[in-house]
């Protein structure tokens, strides 16, 4: 598996830009904390300094394309200074993980792997590292001959000329052999930005204007589900509009149990959560639900409820401390579908008791019920858990879309066990006043193609 620092190796050895140690040993004279070591670019990482024998490394600092060591207090006069460390020949770390990242999505632009998922540094396929290497290094050899092309011929009085140009057209010509290299490769292999593209016909339907789907080949005798082949969306020049929520592409396999947890940071007292699978990105039909848990750590359970016929006083007991203040905001969970609303906290009794005010209602509420509970407003940390059994996992969809959606809570809706708020799957997964918080694709394949 690739990473950033391997490629970056990569394309120093093409450059023959590897490190070099130093070791620079000189004496201060107390005037100053800056030294320059004359070595450039340095490896900030690398370095070790000493003072008469101290080390000081914590608290000293390099500027790395300049070479300038720069210590936190001044040394004292007559120190002796010692300073070891690797420096490159011509970019830092930083300039070739610029080159190895730009390359990489130039050469990486619109591929896709088998599920239709987006190439990352990470998953790309061990045969185009080198490609990319070798692209990344045709980059870094632009920067060179870019410097060298402010470069003039020198003159001397002895009439000997010192033609500087001739390291721009030098480097040129590296640069025109390394990107036909690149192009040689991209061509006989089948990748990158001159990979030779054999398409699939896409069809539109004129009934519905989407696309009919293409599927692989299979033997006679194959009793499997049909394969998909997912083929590159076609935009045609339409600007592709920004999805609200947060996708995520997630992956399960046929016949095992699935499971994922999403943590998230907000306010969403009062609301109620569904977790589906969608045919396509917000479509009102539901493939299947998951088995959807959200944890909410705030919630406080309520041991018993009281108001007195005629008053709008309402008194709530809690089973442990509340920690709520007075005028704070609540909401009130699972006492009967009077109390599904939000409430002002009236006055804090004791740590175990408050009041708030309702309107007037006709019945008297008389409530010992272990399912309710106090909710305070305000940003909270939920954990969501959807899941689905072993079977569930059977005849799914090669590609279908997870959403994760929020809707104001009604008690009908609402089912509440323990500190688990689990919310039962509306009528509609999608439509007003239901919102998409996190989404994206869904895919799932089959267990003996899986390469692990």
């Amino acid at each position: 598996m690739a990473t950033l620092a391997s490629l970056r190796d990569r394309v120093r050895l093409e450059l023959g830009d590897q490190g070099k140690s130093f070791v620079v040993q000189f004496m201060a004279d107390g005037s100053t904390n800056r030294f320059d070591l004359s070595y450039s670019p340095v490896d900030a990482e690398s370095l070790f300094v000493s003072a008469d024998g101290a080390d000081i490394s914590d608290s000293s600092s390099i500027e790395e394309s300049t070479g300038t060591l720069v210590t936190d207090s001044i040394p004292v006069a007559g120190a002796v200074m010692l300073v070891s460390g690797t420096y490159f020949r011509y970019f830092q770390n930083e300039d070739y993980d610029h080159f190895v990242t730009t390359a990489f999505s130039q050469h990486s632009h619109r591929r896709q792997d088998s599920l239709g998922r987006e190439f990352t540094i990470e998953t790309m396929p061990t045969i185009d590292e080198y490609p990319v290497a070798l692209y990344a290094s045709t980059l870094a050899l632009y920067t060179l001959a870019t410097d060298a092309a402010f470069d003039i011929n020198v003159f001397a009085p002895d009439g000997v000329t010192i033609p500087r140009s001739e390291r721009y057209r030098q480097l040129m010509e590296m640069i025109d052999s390394r990107r036909e290299q690149y192009k040689d490769l991209c061509v006989q292999l089948g990748l990158g930005m001159y990979q030779i593209e054999v398409f699939n016909m896409n069809r539109v339907s004129k009934m519905t204007n989407r696309h009919i789907p293409n599927y692989r080949p299979m033997e006679v005798d194959d009793k499997s589900m049909p394969l998909r082949i997912d083929t590159p969306k076609n935009t045609y020049g339409d600007v592709q509009e920004p999805w609200p929520s947060q996708a995520e592409q997630l992956l399960a396999y046929e016949g095992y149990a699935f499971t994922h947890t999403k943590t998230f940071t907000g306010d969403f007292t009062g609301k109620v959560f569904q977790a589906n699978l969608l045919n396509q990105r917000g479509s009102t039909y539901r493939v299947r639900p998951f088995n959807l848990t959200i944890v909410n750590p705030e919630l406080i359970n309520i041991s018993s409820v009281a108001r007195t016929e005629g008053q709008t006083t309402v008194t709530v007991v809690t089973d442990e401390a509340h920690g709520l203040n007075q005028g704070q905001s609540i909401f009130i969970w699972g006492v009967g579908d009077e109390l599904l609303e939000a409430f002002d906290v009236a006055s804090v009794v004791d740590g175990t008791t408050i009041t708030f005010e309702t309107p007037e209602y006709t019945s008297e509420l008389d409530v010992t019920n272990s399912s309710g509970y106090v909710e305070p407003f305000g940003e909270k940390e939920y954990t969501a858990t959807f899941s689905l059994t072993e079977e569930e996992t059977r005849r799914l969809a090669r590609r279908t879309w997870w959403s994760l959606a929020y809707k104001d809570a009604s008690f009908e809706e609402t089912v509440l066990i323990n500190s688990v708020n689990v919310a039962d799957a509306y009528s509609s997964p999608s439509g007003p006043g239901i919102t998409e918080l996190y989404g994206g694709n869904f895919y799932t394949e089959r267990a003996n193609e899986a390469v692990l």
